[in-house]
């Protein structure tokens, strides 16, 4: 193991029931597990035998631990960084994604899964653990300053929901923070579209660049005095980022040429 991967070991059992529990994991299932580390989830789900099951790995350190759980043709470990695999040309079945995520790239998985989303709907669920803080970024609302780009981008195409939190000390080693668990689940009719959702990351990085200014110079950048009158933006001038809702955080995505 090595600390550069940011990975910390989950050893509490009954936390490692619980994830399980909350994945619904079947025979018919088609699952995909983030940083299987030492194999404390990837030997729950190889229980269950579910029809497929690919787990990445980034650290080849844990190759001889991981390689004895991997005998069933079905289910395989693939050695390689996760912001690097392929998962839509790997997966042709709805599946549900598992992971306790390393912190130093749990966001950029996140995005990326988006980005992959929004083009192909290869996910049925995703739990998935991030790092406290993190995961109350996700999850927060408007009028919060945690509330920001990722908030909006992962809402766009995903309910979620809070599972559980789970302390430092159920970990090896142990992290300086404590760790949440979140429930991502595919809403029935997105809110945007694969063009949108690269509309929405742009829209958001510019608004949420100076949190604490009002937004009436910005919107005049990015919109032309046609939108902009014809939609009543001026309406969110005096306003900061994180006052606008989910909502019109879309629908200004939308009128972005």
């Amino acid at each position: 193991m090595k600390k550069k991967f940011g990975q910390n070991f989950l050893k509490n059992q009954q936390i490692i029931s619980e994830i399980i529990n909350f994945c619904q994991i079947s025979k018919e299932s088609s699952v995909y597990e983030i940083g299987p580390g030492d194999g404390a989830l990837t030997r729950e789900v190889i229980k269950i035998n579910p029809k497929k099951f690919i787990a990445v790995e980034i650290d080849i350190g844990l190759k001889d631990r991981l390689d004895i759980l991997f005998n069933n043709k079905r289910h395989q470990i693939i050695y390689a960084d996760a912001l690097k695999f392929e998962e839509t040309s790997n997966f042709t079945d709805k599946t549900i994604v598992i992971g306790n995520l390393p912190y130093n790239i749990s966001i950029q998985l996140l995005i990326k899964w988006i980005h992959q989303y929004s083009k192909k709907k290869w996910i049925k669920t995703m739990i998935l653990m991030f790092q406290k803080e993190v995961a109350e970024r996700i999850v927060s609302d408007e009028n919060s300053k945690k509330y920001g780009r990722i908030t909006l981008l992962a809402s766009a195409l995903f309910n979620i929901s809070f599972l559980m939190n789970i302390n430092k000390n159920d970990f090896f080693p142990i992290p300086k923070v404590d760790s949440t668990l979140l429930k991502f689940e595919p809403l029935e009719t997105p809110h945007l579209d694969e063009v949108q959702i690269y509309k929405l990351e742009f829209l958001s990085n510019q608004l949420f660049s100076s949190r604490r200014k009002k937004l009436k110079n910005k919107i005049e950048a990015l919109f032309n005095p046609q939108i902009i009158k014809k939609n009543n933006l001026e309406q969110y001038y005096d306003l900061r980022a994180e006052n606008l809702s989910r909502d019109i955080f879309f629908s200004l995505a939308k009128l972005l040429q």
